[in-house]
């Protein structure tokens, strides 16, 4: 009988890798455009990489890496200036990184996360939020959980810098850029 507990308390604690579900995914940016109105877009080649203890996600080890020429905000122009020097630069630097330091539990479903996020090789904290979607087994016999993230950051701290200044004084491209993932990850066997 101890044998079966202890078995049990070290499958708990083993470590877990987690990898994303792309299909059911995804990595998303707002912009305010000359003040009035908001341009949304998407990266559509990511990685992410996570390893907890268990099924325990406070003890997770979260890397996120993004294509920067990956983006896509339905405008081919606006994406090639994006992918430019006055923005990502995405010849120089292909990718942005974030890594956790911590993923703090709030309550049964929200999460702060703290990490380090790196655009044009800037590195940078950044906190954001985390809501947890739930945990299922699908019909294959995966364990699937699923969670929201939303934050924001300034665009300027990662040398995003460019900007042009309309008659009425405000910027073409606002300052503060909104970041949104929904991200679903099947548990590895």
């Amino acid at each position: 009988m101890l044998n079966s507990v202890n078995s049990s308390i070290a499958d708990e604690t083993k470590t877990a890798t987690w990898a994303l579900d792309p299909a059911h995914s995804r990595v998303q940016f707002s912009a305010k455009h000359m003040i009035i109105s908001t341009v949304k877009g998407n990266f559509n080649s990511y990685g992410v990489n996570v390893h907890t203890e268990g099924d325990n996600f406070e003890t997770a080890d979260i890397e996120v890496i993004i294509d920067t020429s990956s983006i896509d905000t339905g405008a081919p122009d606006r994406d090639n200036h994006l992918r430019s020097d006055d923005f990502f630069n995405a010849e120089k630097y292909p990718q942005m990184k974030f890594k956790s330091t911590k993923l703090e539990k709030l309550d049964d479903e929200s999460y702060k996360l703290y990490g380090d996020l790196t655009i044009r090789d800037i590195t940078k904290p950044i906190e954001l939020e985390v809501e947890y979607g739930g945990t299922v087994i699908d019909p294959w016999g995966n364990t699937r959980v699923g969670f929201s993230v939303n934050g924001s950051l300034d665009r300027f701290e990662y040398g995003l810098k460019w900007n042009a200044l309309i008659e009425t004084g405000g910027a073409v491209v606002g300052k503060t850029i909104k970041l949104s993932a929904d991200i679903e990850l099947i548990k590895q066997k």
